[in-house]
């Protein structure tokens, strides 16, 4: 939803693609395309709300439940908001009602997310004025040079008491929006910036967010697991609390795991400081304690390299006995350390003198 002028159209596309919806978007202003709507739309006013809520209802059944829709320019109403939660009402009762069953997948739990797009009064007149102009002349260019495609142009954008009429209208209902906000997800965004501005902005606001889609009995089993983007918030700060542990109370085990560094891993970092990456494999046995292999990885970190640890079971064979077949395996274990740094990029001798 949106004020007139606010670029509802303009950002669609951009929203379906980075919320993975290919069912097409559903445009109201589209479906009431009617001679007898356009007459009326014309002339600045508004269509019933049954026969709105009724075009709406049929394409939303042509679209693909699995995949989710956009629609554009609805709820406009009290009876509209209404009407959008008894449906959403609805589809949560058909859910309940047939979740035990081999239909349970034809009844998706219902997630509504409401966007409205806000612009005063005077911006969405000189936008609409300024689109109606852009448009006039691309048409004007097209007929006189008999290429390209004609725009539809709009009487409201020609005219600007048409259009302040649209905006009183929108003005009129938008404490009818501003309901929602208590029903469902809702996202009030200015969109006095660029488009670009705008867009980010947006794409911010529709961020997956695991509370609002997925059902709550699977959030609840999954939500004690930090989310990505939260884990290294206080990191630094731990870092540096357990450093300054390991020197006061295990300065010993401290001093080890730098001198194991300063031998094993320096050496392989500096024969790789070209490719910023190096992979260091050892039977080193200290690394068979975990608290020793946390303080390197701590050292190592708090110095700007980004390690990853691994370790495996490698079984040689050695030795056959030629009477039984039996092989006998000598068990290796094998510490794996994966370390990572800022490369440095090398100039070709000839680029030098070029």
């Amino acid at each position: 939803m949106g004020a007139p002028g606010s670029g509802k159209g303009t950002h669609t596309s951009s929203i379906l693609r980075a919320r993975g919806i290919t069912n097409p978007p559903i445009s109201v202003s589209q479906l009431l395309q009617t001679p007898e709507c356009k007459e009326l739309i014309n002339q600045g006013q508004m269509i019933s709300d049954r026969y709105v809520i009724e075009l709406l209802l049929h394409a939303m059944l042509d679209c693909d439940p699995s995949v989710g829709v956009l629609v554009d320019g609805f709820p406009r109403t009290d009876v509209q908001v209404e009407a959008l939660k008894l449906l959403h009402d609805q589809m949560t009762t058909l859910r309940h009602e047939f979740f035990n069953t081999d239909r349970r997948d034809q009844f998706p739990r219902p997630v509504f997310r409401i966007c409205v797009l806000y612009v005063d009064e005077e911006i969405s007149v000189q936008r609409q004025l300024a689109r109606g102009r852009m448009i006039r002349e691309h048409n004007a260019e097209v007929k006189k040079s008999s290429q390209g495609v004609l725009w539809e142009e709009r009487v409201t954008d020609n005219n600007e008491t048409l259009i302040r009429e649209r905006y009183a209208i929108f003005k009129a209902h938008y404490g009818s929006l501003l309901k929602l906000s208590k029903m469902f997800p809702f996202h009030l965004i200015n969109a006095l910036g660029s488009i670009k501005e705008v867009m980010q902005t947006i794409l911010k606001e529709f961020e997956y967010q695991s509370s609002l889609e997925l059902d709550h009995d699977t959030y609840d089993a999954i939500t004690h697991i930090p989310v990505a983007n939260q884990i290294g918030i206080h990191a630094r700060q731990d870092l540096i609390s357990r450093l300054e542990h390991y020197q006061e109370y295990e300065p010993s085990l401290m001093q080890q795991a730098i001198q194991f560094i300063d031998e094993t891993v320096i050496p392989q970092v500096q024969r790789h400081s070209i490719s910023g990456h190096t992979n260091i494999r050892t039977e080193d046995r200290q690394l068979a304690d975990s608290h020793f292999v946390d303080i390197v990885m701590d050292v190592l970190s708090e110095r700007g390299y980004h390690v990853s640890f691994d370790r495996r079971i490698d079984r040689v064979p050695v030795r056959v006995d030629l009477n039984t077949g039996n092989i006998q395996l000598e068990t290796h274990h094998i510490y794996m350390l994966n370390v990572d740094f800022p490369k440095h990029y090398i100039r070709p001798l000839e680029q030098k003198f070029k």
